[in-house]
């Protein structure tokens, strides 16, 4: 397992001290067996993070404080799955070109997959933390043989194209926070004991989620989201179609996915045509003519206006 991801600030203000003995005043939570410690300071933010690098995991404690509303940027280093817990604040994730991917919400849990490339963290002003955990597919495949919903999350990470997918966002109960302490908190200077209470307590929350999964339906927003990523390229989608199916009114049924996706319903739609499109027409030298039908769209003129519309949005 190596470190996935780098954080970075590109500027040249930036404080950074990697040789860290004690914890920044005002740090909320300490990670006592982290091997490594960075804290960047800017005017308008300080991040603090604390890593351990303990096959099959890589284990992240961030903590930021936020003057000024602000995008962090980061680089993952090759596709990868994570289980993420926020347990303070919230951040919205986006792509390189600042497409928005998912708001997380504080005390809340959920499991997603990044393919290599950069992104960015929206930080709000406040107080932010988040545990990440990267996990190795391998080591997750061999121990929920009988987990049918995470067998389906690596499914779609192994064979999927999709540059990014997140899964159900769940709030977290004293159950989960009480094996997240276990986690965090441990101290014991002992390698193989580490070792076994990562383990330990990663796959109970690995059993949870799989349990949480079934609940999915009830979180309606992610309901939206997947149906729209199975039937995108259906010619009667559109927020009415969707407003209809789901048995609310189009003004409800937009919100409810804007607040939690930070981006329209149409756009989400319109953006996985255009990605099928661009594929279609890359990989399979299809051409414009014999594109367009097969995302979605009855009429040429109104699929290329999407396509330039799309184009200048990702320049």
């Amino acid at each position: 397992m190596k470190i996935p991801y780098t954080l970075y600030i590109d500027d040249k203000r930036l404080n950074l001290n990697e040789q860290l003995q004690n914890i920044p005043d005002g740090c909320r939570y300490q990670l006592p067996f982290a091997k490594e410690k960075r804290l960047m300071k800017v005017p308008e933010l300080q991040l603090f993070s604390q890593q351990l690098v303990n096959n099959p995991f890589f284990i992240d404690l961030i903590e930021i404080d936020v003057k000024e509303h602000t995008y962090i940027p980061y680089v993952i280093h090759d596709r990868q799955l994570y289980m993420y817990f926020m347990l303070k604040g919230s951040l919205l994730y986006t792509t390189e070109k600042k497409r928005p991917i998912v708001r997380t919400q504080a005390n809340t849990l959920m499991m997603s997959y990044y393919d290599k490339g950069s992104y960015f963290a929206y930080a709000k002003k406040g107080k932010h933390i988040a545990l990440v955990v990267s996990i190795d597919p391998d080591w997750i495949t061999s121990i929920t043989h009988d987990y049918k919903n995470i067998q389906c999350i690596l499914q779609r990470f192994t064979h999927s194209k999709r540059l990014y997918e997140t899964m159900y966002q769940r709030r977290m109960d004293r159950q989960i926070q009480r094996w997240l302490y276990k986690i965090y908190s441990y101290s014991r200077d002992n390698k193989g004991a580490l070792d076994g209470n990562l383990r330990k307590y990663i796959s109970l929350l690995l059993e949870y989620y799989d349990k949480a999964l079934e609940d999915q339906d009830n979180d309606i927003a992610f309901e939206i989201k997947t149906f729209i990523d199975s039937n995108y390229c259906d010619a009667r989608l559109n927020t009415k179609f969707l407003a209809d199916h789901f048995n609310m009114t189009e003004r409800t049924l937009s919100n409810i996915f804007k607040r939690r996706y930070n981006l329209s319903v149409q756009q989400y739609y319109t953006d996985l045509r255009m990605e099928k499109a661009i594929t279609l027409m890359d990989q399979e030298n299809m051409n414009i003519k014999d594109v367009y039908m097969k995302i979605g769209y009855t009429d040429e003129r109104t699929f290329r206006y999407a396509l330039e519309g799309y184009q200048k949005r990702n320049k």
